[in-house]
């Protein structure tokens, strides 16, 4: 329809065209301008304003299209264009940024860096085409940038992290198709050609612009503008996927998926806009797409890498709480159960420690798989870190159902597992909470299910324990033991007792762990694993720890009067290790109470001295210059490497007594024992076993070249006197 001018003469052909390339330019959201045959700017619409910051007004009617973009006057591509030497000159202006389009003839695209626009500058992708009359001959050029900035940045941080998808794929030139009022296509350019699989051929003149999209006939986003409708139609078909443009007045963008795409499903984000006659109706729309399938995918790999382990595949901690949360809902609802595993793999650590982290980690990745499978569908496994996992089960029918899932993940786990052609065989301890009879909240069963896992191990680990509220007992124990802390020292309460540590080929009495006895007034004999961690805790560990070191000493000069060559071992906990005045402790309490033939010995954990192995290396050397030998206990349970061991002057590491206790049982631990052993020969470090008590462990040990040893098997610890009667006997 010829539209009236202001005086009531119609517009001819030609005016009406130029107002529709108006309208379209100035209605699309991709940035756009327009120079003539002599390089004037004849449109420059609020997009190109947005991502320049150069006003319309500035530069229409110029030849300054350069200026927004470059300090010096030089020609962008739309120049190159009119003037038909972009050939020949790509090189000299675009050297290596610039290409042929492969979707709109003549055209040219290309990627820049601006510095100079706000924000720490902008990455532009610009596509220039020309504009010829209907003899062919060039009048113009047209051309669209879109910012690009985000996607570079997106690229860059993922080339950064290596678990990242590879760069985010390159724009291209914008994918566009126009309608009139009567809803039929007008326009479908080469780019929309090129990203729907429909010809402009196929296309034009046409009512089919649902057919690429959808399935059966609806109105597309453009339908929607076309008949102005309110924004409750709009969401009835794009509910939840859409928004008013910002640039557009009228103007409508979503995201949404299309899985009945030509060449496969994609996800698009499309804008449409009105395009209005003279006297303001809505004559036609535009719409824009832009294929985002790649930005949503990496955002789907992001999420699932939110919720999910990178080594195992399984659920993490936040997603594990996440579903526990909903199932204890859901179980409130229906008045079922839930059931919560925690489990623990048994001497994972031994693992890492003599076979490297690669092998740790293939028996982390064989284990989850296996107890993945050992599960019913719809529970949830996770990995909550290192070697811990937790299983969710979701309504088991009773709590012989759960002991039957447990006992399954028992035996299959515990199969052997072949890494490097070594065989190994590692077991796991399973603690266990039922909700709503171990507690509400997610917290409360977490927190039971790990005690009782705790509890599992202390009966000798492969094995699993239900939650009872014995163990809260036990909580209750715990503060009882806190406050009575606080003055045992004071009241004389506490009592070193020794065990011998004996010569394996000459059973001679060669030295002696001192270990810290408790006799309380109501509740006995109480050992440190029940009172040392609260002291730790509660900081009382340090006075307990000062009183130790001297009584050692003491009691060692005493057994050492006569010549006798003796070394006494205390254990040194993380706080006393990182007290400041540890060195000077030890270093005054061997002037008082040492001899020439007492070798005082600090036994400390792989855990202690890993927490900031720069801090603990000096405190070790500091130690060594006042002539105190240094142990590794529990070796093989903590954190450290071989390259970690070797900074440090250790003189002698113990054999945890969980190896020897193992031995013979079919759980591999004749390996573990075999290698602990060559480890400290190859670092010219001595060797002790603890936890001996059988002759069939001391003669394995003997065999693979052990030389000393502790354990029942020669005397459990005893008070000072009787020691003194122990040495005395010693031959």
């Amino acid at each position: 329809m010829i539209q009236p001018h202001g005086d009531g003469v119609p517009l001819s052909v030609p005016e009406q065209s130029d107002d529709w390339v108006h309208q379209i330019v100035h209605g699309t959201p991709v940035p756009t301008f327009v120079i003539d045959a002599n390089h004037r700017v004849t449109h420059w619409n609020p997009a190109c304003e947005a991502v320049t910051g150069c006003p319309a007004s500035a530069v229409i009617g110029t030849d300054r299209s350069w200026a927004p973009f470059y300090a010096k006057q030089r020609p962008v591509m739309a120049d190159l264009i009119v003037d038909g030497i972009l050939a020949e000159q790509v090189d000299t202006y675009y050297g290596g940024k610039c290409r042929r389009s492969v979707t709109v003839p003549g055209a040219w695209e290309a990627e820049d860096f601006f510095a100079h626009f706000p924000g720490g500058g902008k990455w532009l992708s610009f596509t220039a085409a020309p504009l010829t009359d209907c003899d062919g001959t060039v009048v113009g050029a047209i051309e669209t940038l879109r910012d690009i900035t985000a996607e570079k940045r997106a690229a860059q941080a993922l080339r950064e992290s290596e678990h990242r998808l590879a760069a985010i794929v390159e724009g291209s030139p914008v994918p566009m198709f126009v309608i009139d009022e009567d809803h039929k296509v007008t326009h479908w350019n080469k780019a929309c050609e090129a990203i729907i699989g429909l010809s402009k051929e196929q296309m034009v003149g046409t009512s089919d612009q649902w057919r690429p999209f959808y399935p059966e006939a609806r109105p597309v986003m453009a339908d929607l503008v076309v008949a102005s409708d309110t924004e409750s139609k709009v969401a009835t078909h794009y509910d939840g996927k859409y928004k008013p443009s910002e640039l557009i007045d009228g103007a409508w963008e979503a995201i949404d998926h299309f899985p009945y795409c030509r060449g496969g499903a994609r996800w698009l984000y499309f804008t449409a806009a009105p395009l209005r006659g003279l006297d303001g109706r809505v004559v036609g729309a535009v719409e824009t797409l832009q294929d985002i399938s790649a930005q949503k995918n990496y955002e789907r790999q992001l999420e699932h890498q939110a919720t999910h382990d990178s080594l195992t595949g399984l659920a993490n901690r936040f997603l594990f709480e996440d579903r526990l949360t909903q199932a204890l809902a859901q179980s409130r609802r229906t008045e079922t159960l839930i059931g919560l595993l925690f489990i623990d793999l048994d001497h994972f650590k031994v693992i890492n420690d003599t076979l490297g982290h690669a092998a740790g980690d293939k028996v982390v990745q064989t284990t989850a798989q296996r107890i993945a499978k050992a599960v019913r569908a719809g529970d949830t496994v996770a990995r909550l870190g290192g070697d811990e996992f937790a299983i969710l089960l979701v309504a088991p029918e009773s709590e012989n159902v759960v002991a039957d899932i447990i006992g399954r993940l028992i035996v299959d786990v515990s199969a052997p597992i072949e890494v490097d052609g070594q065989e190994l065989v590692v077991g796991c301890s399973i603690g266990a909470a039922l909700s709503p009879r171990d507690g509400t909240s997610g917290q409360d069963l977490l927190m039971h299910a790990d005690a009782a896992m705790y509890r599992a191990k202390e009966s000798g680990r492969s094995t699993f324990q239900f939650f009872t509220r014995e163990m809260n007992d036990q909580a209750c124990e715990r503060m009882t033991v806190e406050r009575d802390l606080r003055r045992a020292l004071e009241n004389d309460e506490f009592e070193l007792f020794f065990q011998p540590q004996v010569n394996l080929f000459t059973d001679t009495i060669i030295g002696a762990e001192g270990l810290l006895r408790w006799h309380h007034p109501t509740l006995g004999m109480v050992s440190p694993d029940r009172f040392i961690p609260v002291a730790e805790e509660t900081g009382l560990v340090l006075p307990l720890g000062r009183w130790v070191i001297d009584q050692a000493c003491r009691l060692g000069r005493d057994w050492t009067a006569d010549g006798r060559r003796l070394r006494i071992s205390v254990n040194l906990s993380a706080r006393q290790f990182h007290d400041p005045g540890l060195v000077r402790q030890v270093q005054a309490a061997m002037a008082r109470w040492g001899t020439d033939s007492l070798a005082f010995d600090l036994e400390l954990t792989e855990s202690t001295v890993m927490k900031d192995t720069a801090a603990a290396a000096a405190i070790l050397s500091r130690l060594k210059d006042q002539g105190v030998r240094l142990s590794m206990d529990d070796f093989g349970t903590g954190y450290s490497s071989l390259g970690q061991l070797r900074a440090f002057p250790f003189d002698m590491i113990k054999i945890d007594r969980s190896f020897i206790m193992d031995l013979h049982s079919g759980h591999g631990a004749e390996a573990v024992v075999r290698a602990i052993i060559g480890l400290a020969e190859s670092l010219n470090l001595a060797v002790i076993a603890e936890g001996v008590e059988t002759e069939r462990q001391r003669d394995f040990l003997r065999a693979e070249g052990c030389i000393e040893a502790q354990g029942f098997l020669y005397s459990k610890a005893v008070p000072a006197a009787e020691f003194g009667r122990l040495l005395n006997r010693s031959p």
